[in-house]
């Protein structure tokens, strides 16, 4: 039997008109599903963009002794423009580091007052590349046991901390994406069969008239690909609104959220994805759904 366009369509609309309620049901699901998995993947990329902020706003201070001779800072100013990991580096003389050290502690007379500018130890303010754990950890170690360095200060707890909670939020919302994934498949792939097992019969009598299986499974296919992008659509709708809405309440309540950013680049990327995944999620559901019926 060959296979015409118009028949395609005539028997695709037919089916979505027959079963508007569960077409219905099924959209909903598709729906619901991509919302999360689209959820998920956009949470994986604000996690990753609010790990480069944060690694970006990491600073490390070479606090040099407050009698340090002029070749000993030097020296280390020298060491920190031939790292390669060091992005850039502010130098705080007697004067600016005191200066600083008066604003600090402005509601402390007693400490405001207890050094001189002569006593104060001059710095550096380092900017690290890649503020990774390893990279904070070895900046920390080297310049220590320079001569005339007094005391290096990093935040290697903190870095550590972040990146493991990072880590765990990242792959966490990777797996989220997977499970709800193969879930809706197999939610897909149930309200298909029940729309099928509604019209075996039909079935039946045109595979008894010669109807091959694929004469029989594109338009069911067809069918599913519609629903699946109606779904898609509703889901990346959600998921557009979610960001408008919901992540501003959530970067504003603070912790791991304060960095956390998300681009209309980042929501239209994902958009993409979902309209792919669920054009193919009702394609393959469809087609799966189909070949039980398809063995009389």
């Amino acid at each position: 039997m060959a296979l015409r366009v118009d028949y395609v369509v005539r028997e695709t609309a037919t089916n979505l008109r027959r079963n508007l309620t569960l077409s219905f049901a099924t959209v909903v699901t598709i729906a619901i599903a991509l919302t999360l998995v689209g959820a998920a993947l956009l949470m994986k990329q604000g996690v990753n963009r609010a790990n480069v902020q944060f690694k970006g706003d990491v600073q490390t201070i070479v606090y040099m002794d407050a009698h340090a001779s002029q070749d000993q800072i030097d020296a280390v100013g020298r060491a920190l423009d031939q790292n390669p990991h060091v992005k850039s580096k502010n130098y705080l003389d007697h004067d600016a580091a005191y200066a600083e050290f008066r604003e600090i502690f402005a509601d402390d007379p007693a400490l405001r007052d207890s050094l001189t500018p002569a006593d104060t130890p001059t710095s550096y303010k380092v900017q690290v590349r890649d503020a990774s754990f390893e990279v904070v950890q070895s900046l920390q170690d080297q310049f220590s046991k320079l001569p005339g360095v007094f005391k290096v200060v990093a935040a290697t707890d903190r870095v550590k901390k972040q990146e493991d909670s990072f880590a765990k939020f990242s792959n966490f919302s990777l797996l989220f994406a997977l499970i709800v994934g193969a879930t809706s498949l197999v939610l897909i792939v149930n309200s298909i069969r029940i729309a099928m097992f509604a019209r075996r019969r039909e079935i039946e009598v045109m595979k008894l008239v010669g109807a091959t299986n694929w004469f029989i499974r594109i338009p069911f296919m067809a069918e599913g690909l519609i629903q699946g992008i109606v779904g898609s659509a509703i889901g990346i709708g959600i998921v557009a609104a979610l960001r408008e809405w919901l992540l501003p309440t959530l970067v504003s309540g603070g912790g791991i959220w304060l960095n956390f950013r998300l681009t209309v680049g980042d929501v239209q990327g994902t958009g993409y994805v979902l309209i792919a995944a669920g054009a193919l999620v009702g394609i393959f559901g469809s087609a799966v759904a189909a070949t039980r019926f398809l063995d009389i």
